[in-house]
């Protein structure tokens, strides 16, 4: 879309954002490469950083096969529900869709808002920072590769000191950086 926003999308000082990203269907690097790239086309993230890529188990009934994790940082001038929307709308241009419901099932790609900032949001729909996050493997391993240091909104420790808290016999390999 020219302009890289949508109408009416406010425009905000950019503040630093991250968003993991997901898929566990089809060509799964192709789906983390393109969500990569609608945000920096789309202009949603500047100054982007991007994570390795790791394959990890698809845990749970009916969650198919297994994941491609990676984690995308960067400065984002949205505000934090238009930032959902924005990987809500590239979420559905790559094909995921919305009507399998439950967490950790099939899905083309999964576009999570990890933290805005330093807000903190408590809808029933959205949760700033992402409630899960940080007790997720597949989550802070590609975090700590590209803010180890960073200490997350609500925290008081490290990216790093919460993921060497994990378990991380589970964490998959890697298989290569996130490119697009």
């Amino acid at each position: 879309m020219p302009g890289g926003h949508a109408v009416g999308d406010m425009i905000e000082p950019a503040e630093l954002a991250a968003i993991a990203l997901g898929s566990n269907m089809g060509d799964r690097m192709y789906f983390l490469r393109h969500g990569l790239r609608a945000f920096m086309d789309q202009g949603v993230l500047t100054q982007v950083r991007a994570s390795a890529v790791y394959e990890t188990l698809a845990v749970g009934a009916g969650a198919g096969g297994d994941f491609l994790n990676a984690v995308v940082m960067g400065r984002c001038a949205l505000n934090p529900h238009n930032l959902l929307a924005a990987c809500m709308r590239i979420e559905q241009s790559l094909g995921r869709d919305r009507t399998l419901k439950g967490h950790g099932g099939p899905r083309t790609i999964d576009l999570d808002v990890l933290f805005f900032g330093q807000r903190q949001v408590c809808e029933p729909d959205f949760v700033l920072p992402h409630p899960r996050m940080f007790s997720r493997l597949f989550v802070l391993q590609p975090l700590a590769d590209i803010a180890g240091d960073f200490i997350l909104p609500t925290q008081t420790e490290s990216v790093q000191f919460l993921l060497a808290s994990l378990d991380r016999t589970a964490m998959g390999r890697c298989v290569g950086p996130l490119e697009c």
